[in-house]
């Protein structure tokens, strides 16, 4: 038995020894065989690709119209291209599922190691809807005859071409002041001094007095519509005002952008503007409305004549000075239709015998009847005011209106010719220029309405 288990350990050792044994070699002759494995080089298709994708219209670039100009830039990837048809014949644009046919600019960046650039510029984008660039299957073809697959690139662009529309509303609120609202049928830039009202499709301001004017409403893809403000219930500060003409009866004050002067404009009338009557009315202090005039008179320099309306003093220049003000606690006030208003010039400056003060020298009828003296230049202000602007705007016969003024400046034509009509107006200083744009559309005219 152990004789038996002997023989099996030696058998079983043998084996385990024989793969050692053959793993060297003791011949003389060494035989390596070796496999070469062969080379197999997968074609893939020319591929197309959007890398870069740009919008002049920079603030707000998902939006574009016809004025804006798209540009992409392309990487194609083929190194052996036997037919290139990447050109504005073969390259589709739709707006949504309509193909449109715009303005296409090709040029070529670079072209190295199978890598060839495109910037791609589109203009005049008709429609409205989402923009797509469509690269059809074929364009680029290689050498085995492997063509490009068909793309749809969606730019995420949305082409609008058409204006908004809107509606006003004014809200009367605390203080009789109005909250103008501007509802637009779509989003909305922010104009300046405008706030948002809930939304960005709507625009609202605060405004303390009537106002009348068109603004320009703009979307996001830069289509604009004009709507005209017409606030009418806001009382907060109310301007009140009337020039007394040569010869004219005045009954009522005006305010707030109205003419005063009118019937002299439709008249073609030679009377000139003597006399101004005004006040600032409303929650506000009345005194920070000051005035100053130029009054051309007959009797010349360094003389004063009484007013024959209210028999308060005016003089021949600036008044009260070039440089100093009249306001409402002046001592040239009186009531006049229920209100305290202050005193600019006065009339009688074209009243045939009519004498200055300290001086005999009537003026001659025949000069009377000329209409030749008045007050020709005006400067208004709103004394420490930060919020509120004073424009005003003159009319001068044989003229027409002059550009308007605003805030002290002087408007005047020149100081020997007098102006015969007025408007003024309290206009928030957000809206100041976009105001006298405006009313000088009517410049060197003969406007009353």
């Amino acid at each position: 038995m152990k004789k038996n288990f002997f023989i099996i350990c030696i058998f079983f050792i043998f084996l385990f020894l024989i793969p050692f044994y053959y793993h060297f070699s003791f011949s003389k002759y060494v035989f390596t065989e070796s496999f070469t494995a062969t080379k197999i080089q997968i074609q893939k298709k020319p591929l197309i690709e959007v890398i870069g994708l740009s919008n002049t219209n920079s603030d707000y670039e998902k939006y574009a119209n016809s004025t804006h100009l798209i540009s992409l830039r392309v990487k194609i990837t083929e190194k052996n291209v036997s037919i290139n048809q990447f050109d504005r014949n073969h390259i589709q644009v739709f707006v949504d599922h309509i193909q449109i046919y715009p303005s296409i600019q090709i040029y070529l960046v670079s072209n190295d190691n199978g890598e060839m650039i495109y910037d791609m510029i589109f203009s005049k984008l008709t429609g409205n809807g989402n923009l797509f660039i469509v690269f059809p299957e074929g364009i680029i073809v290689d050498s085995f005859g492997l063509k490009n697959d068909f793309q749809k690139f969606d730019t995420g662009i949305c082409i609008d071409n058409i204006s908004p529309t809107s509606n006003c509303e004014e809200i009367s609120i605390e203080n009789n002041q109005s909250q103008y609202v501007i509802h637009s049928n779509e989003n909305l830039r922010p104009i300046n001094g405008w706030d948002f009202y809930y939304n960005s499709s709507s625009l609202s301001k605060i405004f303390s007095s009537p106002i009348s004017y068109p603004i320009v409403i703009t979307d996001y893809a830069g289509n604009t519509s004009q709507v005209h403000i017409n606030v009418q219930n806001a009382t907060n500060m109310m301007l009140y005002y009337v020039n007394y003409n040569t010869d004219s009866r005045i009954i009522n004050l005006n305010q707030n952008g109205e003419i005063s002067g009118k019937q002299t404009i439709i008249d073609s009338s030679s009377h000139k503007s003597e006399m101004i009557l005004t006040c600032l009315d409303g929650n506000v202090d009345s005194s920070i409305l000051q005035a100053r005039v130029f009054d051309y008179t007959y009797w010349g320099k360094d003389t004063s004549a009484v007013c024959e309306f209210s028999e308060i003093e005016y003089q021949y220049g600036y008044t009260p000075s070039a440089t100093s003000w009249y306001d409402i606690t002046s001592q040239n006030t009186l009531y006049f239709d229920g209100k305290l208003v202050f005193q600019l010039g006065g009339d009688g400056h074209n009243l045939a015998g009519k004498s200055c003060l300290r001086q005999f020298n009537p003026i001659p009828e025949k000069i009377a009847k000329q209409n030749l003296y008045g007050l020709s230049g005006i400067a208004f202000q709103l004394k420490d005011c930060n919020d509120y602007s004073i424009v005003y705007q003159i009319y001068v016969p044989s003229i027409g209106w002059l550009k308007a003024a605003s805030d002290g400046e002087e408007t005047t034509y020149s100081h020997d010719k007098p102006f015969s009509a007025i408007r003024m107006n309290i206009v928030p200083k957000s809206e100041k220029q976009t105001f006298i744009n405006y009313w000088n559309q009517v410049i060197y005219t003969d406007y009353v309405e």
